[in-house]
């Protein structure tokens, strides 16, 4: 499996979270519906295990945005996801096959921007990210 079916799978799995939006596999140019999720490949190690096979721990960065138009009421959108999320993705460590497994995940929230609409939300991490290739 490809680590971009991983960040599949953990799109799906966000996108059936209620009060999300949109979750598509790619991240978008442009988006107008809120709260969006978007998830890319955002670093990790590679090693060789043989000759003909490898190991990686990647990891994948999930960002949630909520548009800024009203801070309080944008925090009390934004605020149940901060459990709803990693609950999603904890229950199914290996992302519907995708990877061996995964060891946690770390967030922040944040300011952001997406396209030129300032944002707020949460930028989730899934650390550890397993994946072996033969």
């Amino acid at each position: 499996m490809t680590l971009q079916a991983a960040i599949e799978d953990v799109q799906a799995t966000i996108g059936a979270i209620s009060g999300i939006k949109a979750a598509p596999s790619y991240a978008p140019e442009k988006i107008n519906e809120y709260p969006f999720s978007v998830a890319y490949m955002g670093g990790g190690l590679i090693d060789f295990d043989t000759p003909s096979a490898t190991k990686g721990l990647h990891i994948i960065v999930i960002e949630l945005h909520v548009a800024r138009k009203d801070l309080p009421n944008d925090i009390s959108i934004v605020a149940p996801f901060i459990d709803s999320i990693p609950a999603a993705l904890m229950a199914d460590p290996t992302l519907g096959g995708t990877v061996g497994l995964f060891e946690n995940i770390t967030y922040e929230f944040t300011p952001m921007q997406w396209d030129a609409v300032e944002t707020i939300g949460y930028r989730f991490f899934i650390n550890g990210v397993s994946q072996r290739s033969c």
